[in-house]
């Protein structure tokens, strides 16, 4: 049988990653939040097989965004921010509504 649809990820620590095995997603833990090298290997890997969507945890995201903007800037990869399973800085839902203001022209989640 022929595979159609793209590929979902989850990158974070193995507790944030874990509940997403349940939805069929792939997952790749990073025990070191410090270990730049395992994150990179493990976006690249993402992009070489071809995943469209890669949730990582907020932590990640904020500490090494410059890189994740280098490596998926002309790949199909996406990688959105989710919270970890102890907290959320609010990154994720701050990168969002970015992305919507950017591509809509106004920020339509704005309290009135």
């Amino acid at each position: 049988m022929q595979h159609r649809g793209h590929r979902i990820a989850a990158v974070g620590d193995y507790d944030s990653i874990l509940p997403f095995q349940a939805i069929g997603l792939r997952q790749f833990a990073i025990d070191d939040p410090d270990d730049e090298n395992r994150l990179r290997e493990i976006l690249l890997d993402l992009i070489n097989k071809r995943f469209a969507i890669c949730f990582m945890t907020e932590d990640l995201c904020r500490r090494y965004e410059q890189m994740i903007d280098d490596l998926t800037c002309d790949n199909m990869l996406s990688v959105i921010s989710i919270p970890t399973l102890k907290y959320s800085t609010g990154y994720g839902a701050s990168q969002i509504r970015n992305w919507v203001e950017k591509a809509v022209g106004i920020d339509i989640f704005a309290n009135k």
